[in-house]
């Protein structure tokens, strides 16, 4: 009967080790998903200020678009802000295309300091 026990202890304690170091990876995935998405974000909004090609910035745009795809959370506020921002992504993306580059590059930069703030907010609770 101890040896049982023994054995639900460990089977217990093994499932709880991978679920934390599951949840770990993730936390790590999350966090790089949004260190790449404000990177390439930074990246964009330099480019509209060089006066580079409006194609660039918009597959910048549309590159950052998909990396944040990878971000998710449970946390309903910062949930909020990556939606508001991917908004603001999609709305740059078409102004861009529009060849409204000063309305896309406001997007941007609003964009930007969305995810600037999910980052925050999710380092702050994770």
């Amino acid at each position: 009967m101890n040896a049982l026990k023994i054995l639900v202890y460990l089977t217990v304690l093994s499932f709880a080790s991978a679920s934390s170091i599951a949840y770990a990876e993730n936390n790590a995935e999350v966090k790089a998903a949004i260190d790449q998405t404000v990177a390439k974000l930074e990246q964009a909004v330099a480019a509209l200020e060089k006066g580079e090609d409006t194609k660039a910035v918009v597959d910048m745009v549309i590159e950052a678009k998909q990396l944040q795809k990878s971000i998710s959370t449970s946390d309903a506020k910062v949930s909020i802000k990556k939606s508001q921002s991917s908004n603001k992504l999609g709305q740059a993306r078409t102004s861009l295309n529009d060849g409204d580059l000063k309305k896309g590059g406001e997007l941007v930069k609003e964009a930007l300091a969305g995810y600037k703030e999910v980052k925050e907010k999710y380092n702050a609770t994770h």
